[in-house]
């Protein structure tokens, strides 16, 4: 016969596991109701759920901070599944018969360059074989807004708990938007190329290519908009560092968005950072015939 201090213990294991698992359903239930919208799935990227890959498919994966996750609009309207509609249109010239693609977004809001890398090896898992670098406004040892790495759930078995920060409202999509970095700024001092000032941010850039590169990677580096014109000497000091350090391989491309999307144009964006469903329609539309190219290096197709 058991006491009734024992059944009062039974019963209150019982009411805490009922507890856990009702907090846990809601947890997955509110990643799903916010994945389409500014928040992230279950394992702590935008968009849908998907790990396993299909039949043939060849997996695209975007690295990056604010710029990249896209911080002002839905996920459908975002980069990943704007450059994902298009890798599908079977008109486009290099569109080949056959290819599967898929594109998956682990870019963090507040990201710096710094921690590219960290986040290739978190979702090693995901099996890509093409690594989009599409960099932001945040200095390179910029921390993300709460990052997953922060979470003790997330760490041990990659689940990234939101319904309490949801709740409070410190989710980072829930936050103001990471500030661009004041040395990127006009009217900053001091020198903006990868020779000077930005060499600490320029080797991160490197180092997350070579390393791509090292795990047989086809790697595709965008400059995203310019923010301003010393943004702009940043980013052409940066191509000329990562084309004369990599142009002799052949699993290496270097493309600038430049004025494709314009920042100071109310059609691309409303604050002059951030892109809108319009802005990140222009950034697909220019950089997916690089993305072809880098899938086409994969299947072997011409």
């Amino acid at each position: 016969m058991l006491t009734r201090r024992a059944v009062f213990s039974v019963l209150a294991f019982e009411g805490l596991v009922f507890l856990g698992m009702g907090v846990v359903v809601a947890d997955v239930r509110a990643h799903k109701r916010l994945e389409q919208k500014h928040g992230v799935n279950a394992r702590g990227f935008r968009g849908r759920l998907t790990i396993h890959k299909i039949p043939h498919e060849r997996r695209v994966a975007i690295v990056g901070g604010t710029a990249a996750y896209g911080y002002a609009v839905d996920w459908p309207t975002s980069l990943g599944p704007t450059l994902q509609n298009r890798l599908e249109q079977g008109w486009r010239k290099k569109y080949r018969d056959g290819d599967v693609t898929g594109v998956v977004n682990l870019a963090e809001l507040g990201a710096g360059a710094s921690s590219y890398i960290e986040t290739l090896r978190r979702y090693a898992y995901l099996a890509p074989e093409v690594v989009i670098v599409y960099d932001g406004y945040s200095a390179a040892d910029a921390r993300a807004a709460r990052e997953r790495e922060d979470s003790a759930v997330f760490r041990n078995i990659s689940y990234l708990p939101i319904l309490a920060d949801v709740a409070t409202g410190r989710a980072p999509w829930q936050e103001p938007a990471p500030s661009v970095d004041p040395f990127l700024k006009d009217g900053a001092s001091g020198d903006p190329s990868c020779d000077e000032a930005s060499a600490p941010y320029c080797k991160a850039m490197s180092n997350t290519v070579a390393w791509s590169l090292s795990r047989n990677l086809i790697v595709v580096v965008i400059s995203p908009p310019y923010v301003s014109a010393r943004h702009r000497r940043q980013q052409e000091s940066l191509a000329d560092h990562l084309t004369r350090q990599f142009q002799s391989n052949p699993h290496f491309q270097y493309l600038a968005v430049g004025a494709n999307a314009d920042l100071q144009s109310r059609k691309f964006s409303s604050d002059g950072v951030h892109l809108n469903a319009a802005g990140y329609e222009a950034v697909g539309e220019r950089v997916v015939d690089a993305v072809f190219d880098a899938v086409h290096e994969v299947t072997g197709k011409p």
